[in-house]
């Protein structure tokens, strides 16, 4: 009986060798088996050549793949998405040799070789640079480059449903590359959301038949590694108490307001000269004077009041406020705040209200992620950025942690998702303890 359902995703990408080519569906966000590239991984095959649409964004996905230098060569369209980083540190590096392949030639050479056609002329790239070193002809007045198939060792794909024959249903645009690499490798294996029983899944849905696909794993429960900046808000409007005057700092702060419970009652300041501060009027309802400190309509809640700025600096600064809960750049061991400018002469400084705040909030919470887009630790033994203010941090909120300030040093409350203690640690520039009972 057919049966191409594999039980563990290690399993399932056991076979891959050192040097072989993989193609991993995807395209942006979408589509892609994060969980076999997980695998992938961890299994540790070197010197791979990965192609694929993007060249990864994060640490996730095939930017893991790079971040551990697994990749030797990586066959793709647009290597520099947003949040892209390691394809970009590698490449400067020349630790990486890059392919750049038009997109609908990319996927066409990989459905060629899924189709047995060792070659097309497309008018593409013709008398560009892409086009050197290619065959070239005129057909009919119009200029063509003669392109190869790109057939792989491995494809890594990810699709919605499966059954036990391989049969695949995709979601939406999900598809994207993966039904044509799906026939382009001598071994592929799919990622599905779900098995279903075979004869279940409807025959006209099938986008790729089961002869093409060879391993099926189902997905385990997916945590994410890093929060998304709005449930890093939401974590952080957990701790905040009712009946707290409160102060959110520009950016991800004013998210926090989104995930309060209607069971507490917060009142927002903002430093513009607002207490009781509303959500944002209906489209129309606009009052053009009545802005939060990020510039944005707001409306006054009942009971609420306008004053001066030097008032509302009087307010923050006087120990008024419970809570200021503010970006940053970078936060030390000790609780020292910098999130006003940079090392970088080219980039402004801002400072605002951020300094009043540091140093008369009674309390003082900061979201912010964990490193910077290159992967260097935000949180430090000393910040070398320009103090906000010293030791006024009590609690840091990050896309991996939240870390409270004490006086032995900086003590692990929560990790988020997967993340174990050394993991976080290794991206922490100061030294971390381990949360207590």
């Amino acid at each position: 009986m057919i049966n191409k359902i594999w039980d563990s995703f290690e399993s399932a990408v056991a076979d891959v060798k050192d040097g072989d080519s993989v193609m991993i569906g995807g395209f942006g966000s979408s589509g892609f088996p994060l969980q076999l590239i997980e695998a992938l991984r961890q299994h540790g095959a070197r010197d791979l050549t990965v192609i694929s649409n993007n060249a990864g964004v994060g640490d996730e996905g095939i930017a893991s793949l790079l971040k551990d230098r697994l990749v030797r060569k990586i066959v793709c369209s647009f290597p520099r998405s947003a949040g892209s980083v390691w394809f970009e540190r590698l490449y400067e590096e020349g630790a990486i040799e890059l392919e750049l392949v038009p997109q609908g030639t990319l996927a066409e050479r990989i459905r060629a070789a899924g189709a047995g056609i060792g070659g097309f002329y497309t008018p593409t790239g013709y008398g560009t640079r892409l086009a050197e070193g290619k065959e070239t002809k005129v057909i009919d007045g119009r200029g063509y480059v003669l392109e190869t198939a790109l057939p792989a060792d491995v494809a890594l794909i990810k699709a919605q449903r499966a059954d036990a024959w391989g049969n695949l249903i995709y979601n939406t645009a999900g598809r994207n590359f993966n039904p044509p690499m799906a026939t382009a490798a001598t071994l592929t294996v799919a990622e599905v959301e779900r098995v279903e029983a075979v004869g279940d899944l409807d025959p006209e849905c099938i986008v790729t038949p089961g002869i093409f696909v060879d391993r099926v794993v189902a997905q385990k429960e997916w945590r994410k590694m890093r929060l998304k900046p709005a449930e890093i808000a939401e974590r952080v409007a957990q701790d905040i108490p009712d009946g707290a005057y409160v102060n959110l700092g520009i950016g991800m702060p004013t998210m926090v307001a989104n995930y309060v419970s209607d069971d507490r009652q917060v009142i927002y300041q903002s430093e513009n000269g607002i207490l009781g501060v509303g959500p944002a009027p209906a489209p129309g309802e606009e009052d053009p004077d009545l802005i939060n400190a990020g510039k944005q309509f707001v409306t006054l809640l009942p009971g609420g009041a306008y004053f001066d700025n030097a008032e509302s600096f009087a307010m923050m600064r006087g120990g008024h406020l419970d809570l200021a809960v503010l970006g940053a750049f970078q936060v030390s061991e000790k609780g020292d705040l910098a999130n006003w400018a940079t090392n970088n002469d080219t980039y402004p400084p801002a400072v605002g209200g951020a300094m009043d705040l540091a140093v008369g909030a009674k309390q003082v919470f900061v979201i912010m992620s964990h490193t910077t887009k290159s992967g260097e630790p935000k949180i430090l033994e000393s910040c070398n950025y320009p103090l906000t203010g010293a030791a006024v941090v009590k609690r840091i909120y990050t896309d991996l942690a939240v870390l409270d300030v004490t006086d032995e040093g900086l003590r692990v409350r929560q990790l988020h998702g997967d993340n174990t203690f050394d993991e976080v640690q290794a991206l922490t520039g100061a030294t971390l303890l381990p949360a207590q009972n």
